[in-house]
Order: structure tokens, then sequence, then C-alpha cells
């Protein structure tokens, strides 16, 4: 029997169907009201508002607290006639626009030439794609059939504006148009002389766009969103989705989930910029997240040996993935399963295809990547940190949104400070807050080399109760959060470690340590060296990259020759499997405590 639900959010009201006795979970999201951080009941933070009696797992994931203001779970909660919910109104995610860049030969991979078209005849019969051709001087074309479809009607409007306005044009006056060109094969066609592309970063967790005026070499909006796929790690979404390929019942709900979310984003930064479309996408993620967006099967990705089904650089209509534009879509080449084309952008925006002394990148999200460069040579591997970065396996943690703590300090009388994105309330903890909690702790005594917490007589050890730390009424970082971190910290610290075996080299070698991504360019790096995230040695010698990916995709797409300088990237990186490297797990055991400190 299927029933009516009502659904509160940001003022509004919506009504939804649903059969009887089904969660609410996937209603929700297939109605683009609630992106799930894990999609399987297990993280706590599809939270919703209703009245209704919390089941076991409600009781076990919310506490007391939270289910005495209302608070439950979509996961848990049953369709039912007369439901009335309401959704916990959330901060946007705040995207990086800043990005460390150096100077370089600015060419958009994809080009404008304007054109002029005369008139067909009885005499002149090409059809309307051959005398588009033609007129841009193309030797092809590699348009799609959405494309071909509007040609006509496009070819006609323009001949037509540009006759009211004195005539077709010579190709540098009054033109009828411009074509837009990939070397020498047209790629798609405007009327609009506005030059604008669309810098996309499929990330795990959040995804993030930048428009960029390409003619005045600036982005002019962003955006940013929790990605509104399944699974809060790769290896649930792999399983989604091989799941769906074994069925095959219906559209793929993965790729569907991240074309519309990307289509959406690209129409909302347009609505903005008050423009039609972009000239171009330039697309980075890592490798599933590629995958995904392209419909491609991952379940190879997940299970030994780790082999995808293609790590090449794409170049396809947009609308062949499902994104509602009519440019073409560039998508940046991968280096391997778990080093990805989101790594491969941001070396390029570290320069690393160009002559420097040795460094280590680091992009610290949900697979912490690291790339060690070393007398021209690139050691890359993928570290396992799962997503406590980034607040989803966090008892209080958050992305990096309006009230999220994201700095905590000592305080002489109250035992700590703290401030939080927006000047909000309290909401919870992200990444960076997470790290500077746990260095103070550790510099108070409280938290030993073992990562045990345990209060003293110091204005800090006052504020624990129930081993945790309590910031307010409801954030609070525990003793289980302490061991989320613990396990995140030692896999990529242990990563680091075999990368310098492999090279040859000492920590003091190291001459710079670049950071990439939110969360690192948040982080107080001497909060990441003090619980052994990174190397003491080199807490002075960091370079914040910012949006690295975002920043190394718009190079790709607007740096002459940096699509062959990603490839010269790809051939000189040597990919380490840390499941299979004979250290690893020593090493890993090892980077598990906490650096002692007199």
């Amino acid at each position: 029997m299927n029933v009516s639900i009502t659904v509160r959010h940001c003022g509004e009201t919506t009504t939804l169907r649903a059969e009887a006795g089904t969660p609410l979970a996937p209603l929700l999201r297939e109605a683009g009201l609630l992106t799930l951080p894990c999609g399987v009941g297990k993280c706590g933070k599809c939270l919703i508002l209703a009245a209704t009696e919390p089941c076991t797992e409600e009781r076990a994931l919310l506490g007391d607290a939270a289910l005495a203001s209302g608070l439950r779970l979509a996961c848990y909660t049953r369709a039912a006639e007369g439901l009335d919910i309401a959704l916990p109104q959330a901060g946007a995610l705040r995207v990086l626009t800043r990005f460390a860049q150096s100077d370089y030969p600015f060419r958009p991979i994809v080009e404008r030439r304007p054109f002029a078209m005369p008139e067909p005849s009885l005499d002149d019969q090409r059809s309307d794609l051959q005398r588009l051709i033609d007129a841009c001087g193309a030797k092809g074309h590699a348009l799609g059939l959405g494309q071909l479809a509007a040609l006509p009607a496009f070819i006609r409007n323009a001949r037509s504006n540009a006759r009211s306005n004195g005539g077709c044009g010579d190709g540098h006056g009054n033109v009828c148009g411009f074509g837009l060109m990939h070397g020498e094969t047209l790629v798609g066609y405007t009327a609009s002389d506005e030059a604008y592309a669309l810098i996309v970063d499929i990330g795990t967790t959040t995804v993030a766009a930048l428009l960029v005026d390409t003619a005045r070499r600036r982005v002019v909006a962003a955006r940013g969103e929790h990605n509104a796929q399944y699974g809060a790690d790769v290896i649930s979404r792999i399983r989604h989705e091989t799941e769906w390929e074994e069925h095959r019942n219906g559209p793929n709900p993965l790729q569907q989930a991240i074309a519309k979310q990307v289509s959406a984003m690209l129409a909302g930064l347009l609505e903005q910029a008050g423009i039609g479309d972009v000239d171009f996408l330039s697309l980075t993620g890592n490798t599933t997240m590629m995958h995904l967006l392209c419909g491609l099967p991952g379940e190879h990705i997940g299970k030994a040996p780790f082999i995808p089904a293609t790590l090449e650089p794409m170049r396809l209509p947009a609308a062949d993935l499902g994104i509602a534009s009519q440019a073409p879509a560039f998508l940046l080449p991968g280096i391997s399963a778990y080093i990805g084309a989101d790594i491969v952008a941001s070396l390029l925006a570290a320069d690393a295809h160009r002559s420097q002394p040795p460094f280590l990148l680091v992009d610290l999200g949900t697979n912490a990547e690291t790339v060690l460069c070393a007398s021209g040579t690139l050691y890359a591997c993928s570290a396992a940190a799962g997503p406590c970065f980034e607040g989803a396996t966090l008892s209080c943690g958050m992305a990096g949104q309006d009230g999220a703590i994201d700095t905590v300090s000592p305080d002489p009388e109250r035992g700590l400070s703290f401030t939080t994105i927006g000047d909000a309330p309290a909401r919870g903890l992200c990444g960076s807050g997470v790290l500077d909690a746990l260095a103070l702790l550790l510099d108070a005594g409280i938290v030993d080399e073992t990562g045990r917490l345990e209060a003293d007589a110091s204005p800090l050890g006052a504020r624990i109760t129930d081993d945790a730390l309590t910031f307010t009424d409801s954030v609070r970082f525990t003793q289980k959060d302490i061991r989320e971190v613990q396990l995140a910290k030692a896999a990529v610290r242990a990563g680091i470690d075999i990368l310098l075996r492999e090279a040859g080299m000492e920590t003091a070698d190291v001459a710079r340590l670049y950071l990439a991504g939110g969360f690192g360019s948040a982080m107080r790096p001497e909060s990441a060296a003090r619980i052994g995230l990174i190397p003491e040695e080199l807490s002075d010698r960091v370079t914040v990259l910012g949006n690295a990916a975002g920043s190394g995709a718009l190079r790709y797409a607007t740096e002459e020759g940096a699509a062959e300088s990603a490839l010269g990237i790809i051939r000189r990186t040597r990919y380490i499997e840390l499941s299979a490297h004979a250290g690893f797990t020593d090493a890993y055991v090892e980077r598990m405590l906490f650096p002692e400190r007199e």
C-alpha cells in the first residue's frame, strides 16, 4: 500500500509517496533531499526529525540526548501514512577557490574560431555539418547527437541574427558564431562571445565545481556539495555498483546520481553568472569516481589485483555522460586504481612536470594519496585513511560547513577555546579541529602515546566526561573518535615511510611538503606533526596548494602542452601497492603510537 509522507525542509513542504514500511533513506535520496554518508545504516548521520519510536540501532548510534530532541535516522525510519518529518538544516560546503599556481603559457584546450557562412543554394547542397566544418577550417568533428540535432536551428538563427546586423561578416567582425576547436577537430559551436569553462573535482565525499572565465583567466563562481552517491568510501560505492551490474534493473543509480549532481551544479553556476553554457568541462576525480561518472564497471578496482577498466584521458560530449551541456568534456588520465586523475591534477598544480628538489605531496581525503618526487621518479601510494578526516565516521564529525569547529587552542582558565566556521554556533568538528583537539590532549598528557584518554586535574581535565572531551552539550570528541584518527594517521604516516624507504631517502632529504585539498589547506601543520600524521621535520617546509585538484584540472585544460605533461607524469610514476608491501604492516603498527614529547 502506498502512503503519503510530509517532508519539511528549508522552509518548504514536500509530499512524497512510498510503499508502507520501506526505509525513508532511499526515498529522500532520490528526491534530492538527503545525502547519505554511508547508505547502509552504520554512520548515524542521515538525521531527520520525527515523532517515531526509536529502534535499537538508533538508540546505539544517537544517544539519549539526540533521541529526546526528536532526532532519528532515515535508514531506520519506515514509511507510514501521515508520517511528518523535518530535515535539519545543514550549512553549505565551502569550496576552495584559492590555489597556489605558477605562471604558465595560457592556452585553452578548446579554442574559439569565428566563422561566417554563406547561404545554401541548389548549387551548394552541402550538409549543415559539412558547411560548419568548412567554415571553421576543421579537419573533422566530434559532435554528439544532441549537438547535431540542434545544429540546423543554430545555423539558421545565427545567420538571421548576423544579417539583421549588416551581414554574415568575414570571420573577424560581424560573425555568424564561433566554432569550438580541439586542435583541428570541431567539438562544439556557440553564438555567445563569452568564453567560460567548468572545472569539476569529483571526490568520494564532496564534489567541487569552479566556473572559470577563460578570457579573463579568473574563477568567477564556485560551488561545493556532498557527493550524492550512496556509500562513504570507494569500496562501498563499488559494492553498490557491482550489485546493480548483477541485476541491471533500470539505469545505473550511481552514474545517474553524479551526472544529475554535476548538471545541477553547472546550471546553478551558469544562472549565477548569467550565461547559457560553457565552452568545455574539465573533470577529475579518483579512479572509482571517474568510472562511476562514465558508467564503467568498477568491480575489479575493489579486489586484487585492482585493475580498472581504463586510465586513459577521454574527450566526449558532456551529454554522453548525462550532463546537461552541449560542451565537450575532458577527463584527466589516472595512474592506477588508487592513484587517480585527481592526483595527476594535483601533481600538475605542484609543477611536478618541471624540475625541482625532492618533495612529498599528500592529499588527505577518504583515501590518503601520497607521492614522493626524487631524482626524476615519482613514487606513489594510497593509504586507506577512511573518511574520518572529513568527519563521516566521527561521533560529532562534519564537513567544513558553518558551525564546524575548525581550530582548538589551549586556554589557561577554561582549558581550551575554539573557533567555528562562519562564527556559527558549534554543531560538530571538521578535520582541522579534530587534529587541534587531539594535539591539545596529547600536550596536556590527557591522551598518552597509546591513545588512551584519561582526565587529569588540569582545567582541560574538567572537560573530560564519559570518556570524551566536551566542547558543548552536543559536541564531543570521544575515545572512539581518537581510535578512528589513530588508525587513519598510522596508515598515512606508514605510507610516507614506505615511499622514503623505496626511494632510499631520509625525511631530511625532502625539501618541501605539499598539502592538497580542503583539509590539507585548513589544518595546522604543527598539529598534524604533533599527532604523527606528518614528519615533524617537515612541519616548517609545508606549502599549501589549496584546491590542488581543481587547479590542476584547470591547468590541464588551459596550459599549453599540459595534456602531454600529464602523460609524462604518469610515465615517471612508480605505484607501490601498500597491501602487498612486505614492510607496510610493521610500519603501520609502529606509527599507531602517538609521538612522545618531554
